[in-house]
């Protein structure tokens, strides 16, 4: 079982007002019927909306967004009144749920409209409209079975990007689409690799004696060959300049090397941009603190008359009596009696200890003030190979190379690059300057301390300033780093003018690959593996391509082959026909074409394929819109179909085969049908044609812009009229009765039609319809009508009889009275129920 709409219920959607409008839909067939302006579209827009939450127009034919601005909501209404549309859906569970939109936000400027939905007047999201309902919905932009004018025309119309993708969407192949564009997404998404040998094996390139080595550099597999290759550049190079290449790699290195910076002397001092890069700080104060600290304090702890004496008390302590002395005895220095005693020399001896604790932290300074001197000269001097060369020399010098500014800024061309390159490198020169000092500074003091150490105290002032200049470096680093950027900005300008004006281009980078040999191998299998994955990316887009044109292929035919089961129902036997859809070449993607074939021929033979758009008429194109829409309705599953204005109101040629076979087939495809009309010919045939299958009519009508439009249910078209006329019969006025007869008149005129209709479906005319007898009278038809009045012998009598009392009505005679009336109307009533019903 498929889906099945058993009860629309809307309000304030477009066209229709604040009252809530509603109404009842048969399995089979609906018609509804109205006028331009009535609400025929937005009737079909608004189960559009509740089905997808937009309208596909805003998307197809919008030159602008904004254009749609506010056009979901009746602009009559107010504010206060909800905007919804309501289905009761009949799923193919055999339950019925009711599937209601609300509105919150209109479409605004660029910004889509907003709204919620409910079943059963819980919240759902979209994904429950085919989760929870099972109601699988197609791909944009025409999600919604339903069909109006604007999408009819819209695959003819559309570019070919668009029409790729409608037809994507009608054959469900955007999934593949999408693997498609990821793969082809994947080659831009690799890094390639990138080195500074790879970028050199590119400048390469440029060097015109290189083109035969260049391709046995790419081809070397091992050192030994990347090596021979290198070598091979390098004699090539040597040869053509002149130069007798030496029999090692590493000699013809070293004369292409001498002839390159030669050749860029002459044309620029460019090694004076030469530079190393700065070091990194290393603390040159390790240990030095605590050395200080403990020199200091055994400095405190021994006297300076101590340190005078030493030598002394030394040579005192070495005269083998006094060292062993135990009892007093003469002094051997003075002479004087008994007065070296144990207890002097024992204090001679601490003297001693406590000079040689000082003597060892003097030694450590000495030694930790000298290692920090060499830390810090190592500093100035990493600091002063961070410089470029042209500013360690004088401008003397400079100018005397040709090294200035404005030859810099020539060979740029970048006269802004070499401002900041200029302003850069002065900072530069004063930061180093600064640090410079601080050290020179911090080595003076060292220098004073191991002169004098056994009077020197400056130690805290030592140590302030390390940390000083510790604290300065990063600004070196700074200034380093600004500088670095200045000059990466301009130098590859600079030595391309270089090398072009000296012939040079390339041969650094050749330089540089033969010294690094494996560095130069590495590369070259970077860039193969790089190669090969693209290539291999590359051979699986192609397949991809093929194999999606294949299945494009095959879907194509057998969407072709539905489409032109429907345009043979609504154009049958035409000399110009439908033949297919298809891909422009075997090659493309984003071309599709719609073909027609013309045949001069009864049998359709020898047929010229030409496209659609130019050879067939707007009816035509119309009905293959309609054709390609069916097809594609019943292909996604489609339980119910919409159609709005489904032929046009001039083509009566094929109305009645729309209104027959069409509906018939998709009826027997299990859909149920909604059509929605302005051509009440249409709308008449399909009452009166599948009245035996519960088709049931309305008319959509307007009378107010501000209540907005109404759906009235039309019924039985004879019941109906006769309860239209029943005032005017019982009438005592005049007038009142002329136009009863009136009526009633049309009433027998519409019976015999039916009569006879239903009589040329029952002998097999499944083509006969009602409005085939529009605009012929009642004497046209009169005898055929009667003959089908076989049930009972009076009722042929009972109709003439009828017709006989109805026929003053609309001309100027004697009105019919009110029993003449009511007999015809009773008479006419039981005919109906007879024969009709």
């Amino acid at each position: 079982m498929k889906h099945r709409i058993q009860r629309i219920d809307l309000q304030g959607f477009r066209g229709f007002g604040a009252s809530p409008q509603s109404f009842t839909l048969p399995d089979s067939v609906v018609a509804l019927w109205g006028g331009n302006s009535q609400g025929k579209t937005s009737l079909a827009e608004a189960i559009e909306f509740l089905l997808t939450g937009h309208i596909a127009r805003r998307e197809l034919l919008a030159s602008a967004k904004d254009e749609f601005s506010r056009a979901l909501r009746n602009a009559h209404i107010p504010d206060t009144v909800a905007v919804f549309v309501e289905a009761h859906l009949v799923c193919p569970d055999g339950v019925c749920r009711r599937l209601r939109r609300t509105l919150t936000a209109d479409y605004d400027g660029s910004t889509s409209c907003v709204s919620t939905l409910e079943i059963d007047g819980a919240p759902c999201t979209e994904a429950d409209v085919e989760t929870r309902l099972g109601l699988r919905l197609l791909l944009p932009p025409l999600r919604a079975p339903v069909l109006a004018q604007h999408t009819l025309g819209y695959v003819f119309t559309a570019s070919p990007t668009d029409r790729a993708a409608y037809f994507r969407a009608v054959l469900d192949t955007q999934d593949l689409e999408d693997f498609r564009a990821a793969v082809a997404m994947l080659p831009a998404e690799l890094s390639a690799p990138s080195s500074a040998e790879i970028k050199n094996l590119s400048a390469l390139e440029i060097i015109a004696e290189l083109t035969a080595p260049l391709k046995t550099i790419r081809n070397a597999k091992t050192k030994p060959a990347i090596e021979r290759a290198l070598a091979g550049a390098l004699q090539a190079i040597l040869t053509a300049i002149g130069v007798s290449a030496k029999a090692s790699l590493n000699e013809r290195i070293d004369q292409l090397e001498s002839e390159l910076t030669a050749r860029r002397a002459q044309a620029f001092p460019i090694d004076l941009f030469g530079r190393k890069p700065l070091a990194p700080w290393t603390d040159p104060t390790a240990n030095l603190a605590d050395t200080l600290t403990a020199f200091a304090r055994e400095k405190a702890a021994t006297s300076g008359e101590t340190q005078r004496l030493v030598a002394l008390f030394e040579s005192a302590l070495s005269i083998p009596a006094v060292h062993t002395c135990s009892e007093p005895m003469d002094c051997p220095l003075c002479g004087a009696a008994s007065t070296l005693t144990p207890e002097r020399v024992n204090f001679l001896r601490e003297q001693l200890n406590a000079n040689e604790a000082y003597q060892a932290a003097e030694k450590a300074a000495l030694a930790v003030l000298r290692a920090t001197d060499a830390a810090l000269s190592a500093l100035n001097s990493a600091a002063f190979a961070a410089l470029p060369r042209f500013i360690t020399i004088t401008a003397a010098e400079r100018r005397t190379r040709g090294f200035t500014v404005k030859r810099v800024e020539a060979l740029s061309n970048d006269v802004e690059g070499t401002r900041r390159w200029a302003a850069a490198s002065r900072a530069l020169w004063r930061t180093a300057k600064r640090y410079s000092d601080r050290i020179a500074a911090l080595r003076s003091r060292i220098e004073a301390a191991v002169k004098n150490i056994a009077t020197w105290d400056e130690g805290a002032e030592l140590l302030h300033g390390m940390e000083e200049a510790g604290d300065h470096f990063p600004q070196l680093e700074t200034a380093v780093s600004v500088y670095t950027a200045a000059i990466d900005a301009i130098s590859a300008g600079v030595k391309s003018a270089v090398d072009q004006s000296s012939r040079t281009s390339g041969w650094e980078e050749l330089i540089a690959l033969a010294r690094d040999s494996a560095g130069a191998l590495q590369a070259l299998d970077a860039l193969q593996q790089h190669q090969q994955t693209v290539k291999t990316l590359e051979k699986a887009l192609r397949e991809i391509d093929a194999a999606s044109g294949n299945v494009a292929d095959e879907k194509f035919t057998d969407l072709s082959a539905n489409v032109l089961a429907w345009w043979e129902r609504l154009r049958p036997g035409e000399p110009t026909f439908f033949s297919g859809v298809q891909r422009r070449g075997a090659k493309t993607r984003r071309t599709v074409d719609v073909k027609v074939a013309l045949s001069a021929k009864e049998d359709r033979s020898d047929v010229k394929l030409r496209d659609a758009v130019a050879v067939f008429s707007q009816s035509q194109l119309h009905c293959l819109g309609l054709s390609l829409f069916l097809a594609r309705a019943i292909d996604g599953g489609a339980g119910f179909v919409v159609l709005d204005d489904p032929v046009l109101t001039s083509d009566d040629d094929f109305r009645p085969n729309f209104a027959s076979s069409v509906i018939e087939a998709l009826l027997d495809a299990g859909l149920q049908v909604i059509v929605i009309t302005q051509d009440h010919k249409s709308w008449k045939d399909i009452g009166h044609r599948w009245e035996h299958r519960g088709a049931t009519q309305f008319q959509i009508v307007r009378e107010n812009p501000v209540a907005g439009s109404e759906i009235r249910d039309q019924g039985d078209a004879l019941a109906t009229m006769l309860a239209q006329a029943r005032p005017f019969i019982n009438s005592q006025d005049s007038d009142q009765r002329k136009e009863g007869a009136t009526r009633l008149r049309r009433i027998i005129e519409r019976f015999c039609k039916e009569l006879i209709v239903k009589s040329r479906h029952a002998n097999g005319d499944a083509m006969a319809s009602i409005t085939d007898y529009d605009g012929k009278a009642y004497g046209d038809f009169s005898a055929q009508a009667l003959a089908l009045l076989t049930q009972d012998p009076s009722h042929k009598g009972k109709l003439n009889a009828a017709y006989g009392y109805v026929t003053p009505g609309p001309h100027d005679d004697t009105p019919p009275s009110t029993a003449q009336l009511k007999v015809a109307a009773g008479d006419l009533n039981r005919l109906k129920k007879d024969y009709l019903q």
